[in-house]
């Protein structure tokens, strides 16, 4: 998995040489700088819906509007889904509307959450694990037999509430890194339906990589950064 070996493959590099069987084909309708962050969170996304069985008829949550969850919920839009979007204020609530939400709901504070229908499954996408501990909150809003989707990359336990999990039936499905036939699918149907991340771009020079740094260190990115090679 990249990052966790073979970390001197060039990430910084304007150019490289490989193999074409090793490359991946960016559709005509795509820009590089879009392709870039699909090939990473939006495959992770799609890796969880489309491999997992999540069905247009499906009720899915997504938890955080960030890099990954404001790809998750315009993918799962996309595939006729109905969308339903937890995040900590309202600051996000119109943003997450148009990005394809049909529901929003401002978490922080709340000790339950009343969203009528359940979810069938939850995606979780913020930068650090949900308390699980808080039963009602997340546990009550996923339908029983649903399926909880941990795409957060964090250290430590995931501790869930014993009677809330097994009560319901629920699933814990831990999602890594897709096939490459996904990647292409994933590729092919981010173009097809015009599905692009919001993306903050920064030359690849020294000047533009500590810059996109600092401002990542700060978290003044919304909701990726892109690193763009001269005449790419």
């Amino acid at each position: 998995m990249y990052g966790v070996a073979d970390v001197d493959q060039g990430a910084f590099a304007t150019h490289a040489v490989w193999r074409e069987a090793f490359l991946f084909h960016i559709p005509d309708a795509m820009s590089s700088a879009d392709a870039a962050p699909l090939m990473c969170a939006g495959a992770t996304v799609f890796n969880a819906l489309e491999l997992h069985g999540v069905r247009p008829t499906d009720r899915v949550g997504v938890v955080g509007i960030g890099g990954l969850g404001h790809l998750a919920i315009q993918f799962a839009a996309k595939m006729g889904c109905d969308v339903v979007v937890f995040s900590s204020t309202d600051s996000k609530r119109n943003e997450a509307m148009t990005l394809g939400a049909n529901e929003f709901y401002a978490t922080k504070g709340a000790k339950k959450l009343d969203i009528g229908r359940p979810v069938n499954c939850l995606l979780v996408t913020t930068s650090a694990s949900p308390d699980w501990s808080l039963e009602r909150r997340y546990l009550p809003v996923i339908a029983p037999m649903g399926t909880i989707f941990p795409l957060t990359v964090t250290e430590g336990d995931f501790s869930i509430p014993h009677m809330g999990f097994v009560r319901k039936g629920l699933r814990i499905q831990g999602v890594i890194c897709p096939s490459r036939g996904l990647h292409v699918k994933m590729l092919r149907f981010a173009a097809l339906h015009g599905i692009k991340p919001v993306i903050q771009t920064f030359p690849l020079t020294l000047e533009g990589i500590e810059e996109a740094i600092e401002k990542l260190e700060k978290g003044q990115i919304r909701y990726r950064g892109v690193l763009v090679a001269p005449d790419a």
